[in-house]
């Protein structure tokens, strides 16, 4: 396997966990137990990573274009906001429903903006 395929394979193989432990943090129940929580942002911030490695050596190929920068932008924005979402709602104050909707929407936008980054990167390389 090259190293594209595999980092690909590996930033899917965390994606995937990161939405497993993040159900895995929402059936414990408030206020998160310490190890649900903990292995949900290291994973998050593994796949986070992987996918700003992958950018890097996707750069390292070829220039990247706008359409590329612009689709990296929106991804980061996605990832952030799922982040800071999901801050909201670790603290022990109740939050509005809205604020769980969001987190609930914001990493599946996130899964998919990341699929079409990648799409854009890695098409022709």
């Amino acid at each position: 396997m090259n190293p594209v395929s595999t980092g690909i394979a590996v930033a899917g193989l965390l994606l995937t966990l990161v939405f497993l432990s993040g159900i895995w943090v929402s059936r414990s129940g408030k206020p998160y137990r310490t190890v649900p929580f903990t292995v949900h942002k290291l994973v998050g911030l593994a796949a986070g990573v992987c996918l700003a490695v992958i950018v890097y050596q996707a750069h390292q190929v070829a220039p990247i274009g706008m359409a590329e920068i612009a689709a990296i932008v929106v991804t980061i924005l996605f990832f952030v906001g799922a982040v800071a979402v999901g801050g909201l709602l670790s603290i022990d104050r109740p939050v509005p429903e809205s604020v769980r909707k969001l987190h609930q929407v914001l990493p599946v936008m996130a899964l998919l903006s990341t699929v079409g980054t990648l799409i854009l990167l890695l098409r022709g390389r």
